[in-house]
């Protein structure tokens, strides 16, 4: 897995030139951070794979405690893409949690989600940090830490000054975690620059996402890996899951998206999501 100090970051466009000079040399790329219609995206499936085939890359659908987009993402097979959720803790901090299997979302979701989900609240839960990272762990699972310094509940100095947390709760989350977003196309630079000087320190590996809740702006950030199989074979074997779990990343692209255009979009699906109370399906498996 790359470290944070080989790490770069770049224009949209010139992210584009890069993603083609990869591909040409037999990389592949896949965005790890990203949002849909099933919690405060605006992009449909239908869109994202349409918009990833003609990108050639890869995804992974991370919505906010919600697993129906990313598991039929996966089910359809159109795009190679990672089973994932993005976790919002009791606490604040929120977790990018992967697996190679989506039935295997399916059971963490179940077990460590569902039962902490609040009827308003799309982020907000009594999902406790430490329990759902043990529960994980123990399913094999793959769990980045999220733009570990954004603003407010979500940031780890936040975490270290608060008194409703225990003096250990932030070393108790690190070391549960398998990595941290390095980079988050979705926060300000300088919240970025703080998160990579953190983990230059830190010493675990890196995850990076564009944070996407609009179309336009998946796979402006993500990782460029090397494998056996071109991007298409891919879906029928593990090798986006195999891509953080064995260190094969080998370079990334990073762009900062606009907060202005940003924000508008999440606070308007987050106030639809409380006044329709009850947005959170009871989930039922296949």
């Amino acid at each position: 897995m790359s470290s944070a100090s080989n790490l770069t970051a770049a224009s949209p466009a010139l992210c584009d030139a890069i993603a083609e000079s990869q591909t040409a040399r037999g990389l592949h790329f896949i965005d790890l951070h990203t949002h849909s219609k099933y919690s405060d995206g605006l992009a449909s499936l239908e869109q994202i794979e349409d918009h990833c085939l003609r990108r050639e890359m890869a995804v992974s659908l991370t919505d906010h405690n919600e697993i129906r987009g990313s598991v039929e993402l996966k089910n359809r097979q159109r795009i190679p893409c990672l089973a994932g959720i993005e976790v919002g803790s009791y606490e604040g901090l929120e977790f990018l949690v992967y697996f190679q299997d989506p039935a295997r979302l399916e059971e963490y979701y179940r077990r460590a989600v569902e039962p902490g989900l609040l009827t308003r609240f799309m982020v907000r839960s009594r999902i406790g940090s430490v329990a759902c990272l043990d529960v994980a762990r123990e399913m094999g699972a793959f769990v980045s830490l999220a733009h570990p310094f954004a603003f407010g509940r979500k940031s780890l100095e936040f975490q270290k000054k608060s008194p409703k947390t225990a003096a250990s709760f932030v070393d108790d989350v690190l070391s549960r975690v398998d990595a941290v977003e390095y980079f988050n196309g979705g926060v300000p630079a300088g919240v970025n620059r703080k998160a990579a000087a953190f983990i230059d320190q830190l010493g675990k590996p890196v995850t990076v996402g564009s944070d996407s809740h609009r179309l336009k702006t998946f796979g402006s950030c993500g990782l460029f890996f090397e494998h056996e199989h071109d991007l298409e074979e891919s879906l029928s074997n593990p090798c986006m899951f195999s891509v953080l779990t064995n260190g094969t990343v080998t370079e990334t692209t990073t762009s900062q998206s606009s907060i202005s255009l940003l924000l508008p979009v999440i606070m308007l699906k987050h106030t639809l999501f409380f006044v329709k109370a009850g947005n959170h399906p009871r989930h039922r498996g296949r």
